[in-house]
């Protein structure tokens, strides 16, 4: 599953880079413009578990800075839930009472970029979810309300890539993979570790190899 997560992000980057080819300058998506880490988003337990992996690879003293961030976002986000319920994130930027900087920003960028969730890595282009089908969602940042977006590729690319997600979600289903009651978020998989989710993957397609 490792393998169909990193074939994801390979294919979220080819979208992001053909829609930069597309668009031009009007995506200002780069360092230091961080407006959508401040947005409040729940991740999947395959990505918490490669975040989780990643910031276990951290030096001590970042780790330790990022864990600080996180449990100060943690307490932040519950009063925000709790005045605003639970949000949940596609597309615009946040509204008005509802921005809080994701723990894993420092200065304008990520300090888990490489461990970054799917969201994170195609935010700012235009999106289509095939379970929203009425309205193509963008960057205010990038793109106008209303704005007439020309893309004959846009919904047959990003329909492909939204199944591919929900695919490696019912394959971890199917492998009796940990599933999490409470929300997933950033700052759940810095301050607890669930790398061992990978290490049971492997042993599930172990014992799947030996039936």
């Amino acid at each position: 599953m490792i393998g169909a997560f990193r074939k994801i992000c390979n294919g979220i980057g080819q979208e992001f880079s053909r829609n930069r080819a597309l668009h031009g300058d009007r995506i200002q998506c780069g360092p230091g413009c961080a407006e959508c880490c401040h947005q409040l988003f729940q991740i999947s337990e395959i990505e918490a578990a490669v975040l989780s992996t990643g910031v276990r690879t951290l030096p001590e003293a970042e780790r330790n800075q990022l864990r600080a961030r996180a449990r100060d976002y943690a307490e932040k986000r519950a009063l925000l839930v709790l005045d605003q319920g639970e949000p949940e994130a596609w597309g615009g930027l946040p509204p008005e009472g509802t921005r809080l900087a994701c723990p894993a920003l420092e200065g304008g960028v990520c300090t888990v970029y490489e461990w970054r969730p799917w969201i994170c890595r195609k935010y700012g282009i235009p999106l289509w979810n095939s379970d929203r089908p009425g309205k193509v969602y963008a960057c205010e940042r990038n793109f106008r309300a209303g704005e007439e977006i020309e893309d004959g590729r846009l919904i047959q690319i990003q329909t492909g890539l939204h199944g591919e997600q929900k695919e490696v979600q019912r394959e971890w289903d199917r492998r009796g993979l940990p599933r999490e009651e409470r929300p997933l978020t950033v700052a759940r998989a810095i301050l607890e570790d669930f790398s061992g989710w990978l290490e049971a993957e492997d042993a599930a397609v172990r014992t799947q190899s030996r039936e």
